[in-house]
């Protein structure tokens, strides 16, 4: 073989490599731009969701002290088992409209099984109980102070993951549990000050 056709060789194999490398590129630099929109879309989606639970909870704590606080509604318990009772309608009718409307399609279909009820009555139990202690929690305490006293599940969780689990915890988030209860007592100051 002579040296043109060898160079005339190379040089054709060269384009060809060249010519997948710049597919390669720019495969990898499409699925980069999809992998950055999608992580994108989920940063908002979590964005959305947690300003929405900020919302709805402030919201909620405020609404059941107006409702607890008054004097023509002195029933912490039946509010309670109101809400809960609420609660169940709404999650049935978006269960039973994720067939009819696609923007309910991520709601599971509502129905009742016995024995998943029966393993899930200890938690409801337990949930039952908190929304009633918060109430009555509510009903006696000023919401700054009620507020306070509900983040200190913030230094039970991180107590309860060490005792229960035995995983340790940041000292960041330790340091952040300190705040938390130096401003637990600083509430109980100023509950005492009224």
């Amino acid at each position: 073989m002579s040296n043109s056709s060898y160079r005339l060789l190379n040089n054709s194999s060269d384009k060809i490599g060249s010519d997948s490398s710049i597919k390669d590129s720019d495969s990898s630099s499409t699925a980069m731009t999809n992998s950055n929109s999608a992580l994108k879309k989920r940063y908002i989606q979590i964005t959305i969701a947690v300003t929405l639970y900020w919302f709805v909870s402030i919201t909620m704590v405020f609404l059941n002290k107006y409702l607890l606080s008054s004097n023509e509604l002195d029933a912490p318990l039946f509010i309670t088992w109101y809400q809960c009772v609420v609660t169940v309608g709404i999650c049935a009718l978006l269960g039973n409209l994720n067939t009819y409307l696609t923007i309910f399609s991520k709601f599971p279909t509502f129905k009742i099984d016995l024995k998943i009820a029966r393993d899930v009555l200890p938690l409801s139990i337990m949930f039952v109980a908190m929304i009633t202690f918060n109430n009555l929690t509510l009903k006696h305490l000023t919401v700054s102070f009620y507020m306070v006293g509900r983040s200190l599940t913030t230094v039970a969780n991180v107590a309860f993951t060490y005792l229960m689990l035995g995983q340790r915890t940041s000292v960041k988030a330790l340091g952040c549990c300190a705040l938390i209860v130096a401003g637990f007592f600083l509430g109980i100051d100023q509950e005492n000050a009224l």
